[in-house]
C-alpha cells in the first residue's frame, strides 16, 4: 500500500490507472473493473474514455456499491455514472439494480454476479474513493456490511438503502486505485497509513489486504506522483 501526492486535476493517477487496465487486458482474456460512484465519477468517466477501443471487448464492468432503488432512479450511481458521459463501448456493464427485487434479492443477485465474473476474470482492478469516516465502497463503519460474510451485503443507512461488495468480495482483487481528495480525509488517511485498525472500525484497512494498492491523496504521501 502506497501514498502518493496527486490532486484532483492530476492525470498522473487516471493515467497509471488506463495502463493498468490496458496492460491487463492485453495479459488476459477477461478484465473485471470495478467502479465506485460519488466523487470519482468524473475519473471513471476520463479513464473509460482513455481507453483504446479495440482492448475493451474483454473488459467487464461492475460497480463496488450501488444506492437500491429501481433500476435509473435519481440517486443511483449507475444514473450518475451514466449522466456524468460513462459509455461502456465494446465493454460488458454488469448492472446491479432490477426491476421487481427487493433490497434482499437485489444483494443476492449482485453477489452472484460478482461471483461469476471473478471466477471467469484473469484479473480484478478496483477503482475507490474513501469517505471521511473511513468508509470504503458502500460499508460503512460498524454497518451489517463491515460483519458480513457475504460477498454483497444490502442495508438500510441513513441516507440510502444499500448494496455493497464486502471484504470477502474485495479480498478477490488484484489491484486497486484509490482518489481521496480534501483536508477532511486527512486523518483517516493518517490512521490509514500508520494504524492497523479493525475493518469494523475502518473498512478502507481493506487495503491492507489487497495485492498492490495506491492512494492518490492531496493530504499525506510517500512520495509526489508524476503530475
Amino acid at each position: 500500500m502506497q501514498f502518493l501526492y496527486s490532486t484532483p486535476e492530476s492525470e498522473a493517477g487516471i493515467a497509471a490507472l488506463t495502463t493498468s487496465l490496458e496492460n491487463a487486458l492485453s495479459l488476459h482474456s477477461r478484465v473485471l473493473w470495478l467502479v465506485p460512484g460519488g466523487s470519482n465519477i468524473p475519473l471513471t468517466v476520463r479513464v473509460m474514455h482513455a481507453l483504446s477501443d479495440h482492448v475493451t471487448e474483454k473488459l467487464h464492468i461492475m460497480l463496488t456499491d450501488e444506492r437500491y432503488g429501481v433500476v435509473d432512479h435519481a440517486d443511483s450511481n449507475f444514473r450518475q455514472l451514466r449522466e456524468a458521459g460513462f459509455e461502456a463501448l465494446n465493454a460488458r456493464f454488469i448492472p446491479t439494480l432490477q426491476d421487481g427485487l427487493s433490497l434482499e434479492q437485489t444483494a443476492a443477485s449482485y453477489a452472484e454476479n460478482f461471483e461469476r465474473e471473478a471466477d471467469q476474470a484473469g484479473y480484478i482492478i478496483a477503482q475507490f474513493g474513501i469517505g471521511p469516516d473511513g468508509h470504503i465502497a458502500g460499508i460503512l463503519p460498524g454497518s451489517p456490511a463491515s460483519t458480513s460474510g457475504k460477498l454483497a451485503e444490502g442495508y438500510v443507512a441513513a441516507q440510502f438503502e444499500r448494496v455493497t461488495l464486502t471484504f470477502p468480495a474485495l479480498k478477490r482483487i488484484d489491484e486497486a486505485f484509490v482518489f481521496a481528495y480534501g483536508e477532511a480525509k486527512k486523518p483517516t488517511l493518517g490512521q490509514l497509513k500508520s494504524v492497523a485498525t479493525p475493518l469494523t472500525e475502518q473498512p478502507a484497512q481493506i487495503l491492507r489486504q489487497i495485492p498492490e494498492a495506491t492512494i492518490y491523496n492531496d493530504c499525506i504521501a510517500e512520495e509526489a506522483s508524476n503530475i
